[in-house]
Parts: structure tokens; C-alpha cells; sequence
């Protein structure tokens, strides 16, 4: 505990003098269930926040919420790296890893592991995100579905793709 006022504080001076970005997660699709409505169960919304490190670098960390009934959310970090400038347009790739609850009678905790590409735009003002990706969950198994009687198998191997729209401010220049 006495690293986290640490950890705090070097975060603060990072968001504060970086460039970053508050992104709505407003549709993305990512399957997770085998059968069923995979259409319905496999929608996301959330939230995120963007940061870019350097021109061609960048993290975000998101959190999405499973607009299906007996859904669940999903916490993940991502890092990209840029192949152009990332002050405006570019194309991205990078890996990313979360942790996956998956709601109901008999709940599971995966671990989405995976890679991600896409084509974000600069993080002043006004921006937006159109990706793509693939994940392995690692803990899969069975869930019982709430829609049907018995069980439904998790995919282990998922994919996904998605439209977030966000406002950022413009990094932090030297007096």
C-alpha cells in the first residue's frame, strides 16, 4: 500500500501532461457464447480513457458493460503502436488483456488475451475508433444461460469489432 500514493501520483503527471482522451464506447460486438442469440448477447457500451505516449505509441483502458440480460462486463487494457504519426489519422496494432465476468446463476472470470488493429484519429479535440481484434479466454468452460434450459458452452476463441467516439485535449507543451 505505500506504493499507491506513488503509483497515484505518476499517473497524475502522466494524464496531466500528456495527450489523452475520455472515449463512449458506443457498439461494439464480441461473441462470447456458443448458439444462442449471439447477435444480442454479444453487444458491448462502455467507456475508456486514451492516452498517447509518444508519436507512435499508446495505451487505453476501457470498460464495457454486455447489453444482454444476463450479461456481464468486461475491464481491459490495450497498448497500440501507430504506423504514422498518431497526432492525426493512423492506423494502429497492438496487443491487449483484460478480466471477463460472465453473469448468471453460475458466474465465470476469464482472461481475454489478444491482439487488436484499427484506424483511430488524433486525440485533440473530436475523435473516433474503428477496430477490429481477436482473443483467446483463457478460462472458459460452460455457463448456464437464463434464455435456455441448461448449459452453454464460452468460446475460448472470440472476435470482435467495434465504433467508440471520443473528446481529448492536446498534449502539454513546454513554456
Amino acid at each position: 500500500m505505500r506504493i499507491l500514493p506513488a503509483v497515484l501520483a505518476y499517473l497524475t503527471v502522466l494524464f496531466a501532461s500528456g495527450q489523452g482522451g475520455i472515449r463512449l464506447i458506443i457498439w461494439n460486438y464480441e461473441p462470447v457464447l456458443v448458439g444462442s442469440d449471439a447477435f444480442v448477447a454479444g453487444q458491448h457500451l462502455g467507456v475508456g480513457y486514451d492516452q498517447d505516449l509518444n508519436h507512435r505509441l499508446s495505451f487505453g483502458v476501457q470498460f464495457r458493460m454486455n447489453t444482454a440480460a444476463n450479461g456481464g462486463w468486461v475491464a481491459n487494457y490495450q497498448s497500440a503502436f501507430h504506423f504514422n504519426d498518431n497526432s492525426s489519422g493512423s492506423f494502429y496494432f497492438g496487443p491487449n488483456i483484460g478480466v471477463r465476468r460472465i453473469i448468471g446463476p453460475d458466474a465465470k472470470v476469464l482472461v481475454p488475451i489478444g491482439a487488436r488493429i484499427g484506424v483511430r484519429g488524433g486525440l485533440e479535440r473530436f475523435y473516433a475508433d474503428l477496430h477490429a481484434g481477436v482473443q483467446y479466454n483463457v478460462g472458459g468452460g460452460q455457463v448456464m444461460n437464463t434464455e435456455r434450459s441448461g448449459p452453454v458452452d464460452l468460446l475460448s476463441g472470440t472476435y470482435c469489432f467495434g465504433l467508440d467516439l471520443g473528446w481529448g485535449w492536446e498534449r502539454r507543451r513546454g513554456r
